[in-house]
């Protein structure tokens, strides 16, 4: 299990790190949010798996946690903090959740973003 957590976050962290923000063709005027969605099985329950991957984030990645909410129905939203090579401040939403057509799964989206300071 902590292979496939792993491969699935590094996957996710060089998508962020070596994708682009530009499309060819395209201008952007407005930072773009990048969004990764995982499916992952794990035998875990949602809590303990929640805290294993936002571990992760925080110990081996440097991302650094700002709070998680849980809903009634089990969702974690963790926020985080980030600042890239060139001190550029990023953001991140983590929400964790029991995939809803195979419970040995677990639905991870992670949306990041530049945090533009005024």
């Amino acid at each position: 299990m902590q292979k496939v957590l792993f491969a699935a976050l590094v996957f996710a962290l060089h998508s962020f790190f070596f994708g682009s923000f530009l499309h060819a063709g395209q201008d952007c005027t407005e930072p773009q949010k990048l969004k990764y969605e995982y499916k992952i099985e794990t035998d875990l329950t949602t809590e303990k798996f929640s805290d294993v991957f936002c571990d992760r984030l925080s110990t081996k990645h440097n991302w650094k946690k700002l709070g998680t909410q849980v809903s009634a129905d089990e969702t974690y939203t963790s926020k985080f903090k980030f600042k890239d090579d060139n001190q550029m401040p990023w953001e991140c939403e983590v929400v964790i959740h029991k995939d809803n057509e195979d419970t040995r799964k677990m639905d991870v989206l992670m949306t990041m973003s530049p945090k533009i300071e005024s």
